[in-house]
């Protein structure tokens, strides 16, 4: 999460902080309401793992596949990024869009399932939930998306990718991810990795492009979906409880990261408030 640097918009204590808290709340919610779906369409019986006799191998073969897509987007990104900046910036938050509608039709066929509403109905619906995605990509595309819908767009698809990820992988790798992106976050900012590639103007400027971002600070969508990531993971594997535990864990890190951001320009998003939302995971993994 970051403030904007710039004189005229300066990040202060008389911030209202429950503004910056209604995001991040938000997108946990939704990855809340998603992975409840998921429960109550796959029932757990004597498994923590989502799908129960699927096997390992299929699990193993989702994160490494995830892992080299990603792995390649990166790649291809900073590839087009060298050569032509807004333009990469504008697929990436295509691209996100587009993930984020995806993994909403995915748990939207899990509503159907629960309803039992196997019919036609379900491919109209498909259609124009593709049809809007695909529109509002193409507004990013074409720089003509307003910044109050985009942010909108990035809270609803942070909480629906972020609860995919969070649904698919088992409670260890997705333990293992954060705590690493954790620490990335922290060597980025501190380092200032990204400034020294691209310039300070045009790190607010993806700053802005690339966060739930206002005139005064921001907080970016891979903070956003790692939050949701935790969030859905833990309510899967350990039920409920844990889950609300775990999201109200990331409200209280992302309050502290507040605080603490007050006071500097920029503070790693990830590092607090994954920390202490995946305590209920970590505990119930490693100590009970």
């Amino acid at each position: 999460m970051a403030r904007t640097i710039f004189p005229n918009f300066l990040f202060s204590a008389k911030i209202n902080k429950l503004h910056f808290m209604v995001p991040i709340f938000f997108a946990v919610l939704i990855s809340t309401i998603f992975a409840q779906f998921v429960l109550l369409a796959e029932p757990f019986r004597d498994s923590t793992a989502l799908f129960d006799g699927i096997g390992e191998f299929f699990m193993a073969l989702n994160i490494l596949i995830i892992t080299l897509m990603s792995i390649t987007s990166l790649f291809i990104f900073f590839r087009i990024f060298k050569k032509r900046r807004e333009f990469a910036l504008r697929i990436l938050v295509a691209a996100f869009i587009l993930g984020g509608v995806l993994s909403t039709l995915l748990f939207g066929k899990l509503v159907f399932n629960l309803l039992g509403l196997d019919s036609p109905l379900l491919l109209l619906v498909v259609a124009i939930v593709a049809y809007i995605g695909a529109y509002f990509a193409y507004l990013v595309m074409v720089d003509a998306l307003s910044d109050r819908i985009k942010n909108l767009l990035f809270v609803i698809c942070s909480g629906a990718l972020g609860s995919f990820l969070g649904v698919l992988m088992p409670a260890v790798p997705v333990v293992g991810i954060s705590l690493f992106l954790s620490v990335l976050d922290s060597v980025l900012i501190k380092r200032k990795t990204v400034e020294s590639i691209v310039g300070e103007e045009t790190y607010e400027k993806l700053v802005t492009d690339v966060a739930f971002a206002n005139q005064e600070w921001g907080i970016g969508i891979g903070d956003l979906t790692c939050y949701a990531m935790v969030v859905s993971n833990t309510l899967v594997n350990f039920g409920i409880f844990a889950g609300g535990l775990s999201l109200l864990l990331i409200l209280v890190g992302s309050f502290l990261s507040l605080v603490f951001t007050i006071r500097m320009v920029r503070l790693p998003g990830l590092p607090i408030p994954v920390a202490l939302g995946l305590l209920p995971s970590i505990t119930l993994l490693f100590f009970l």
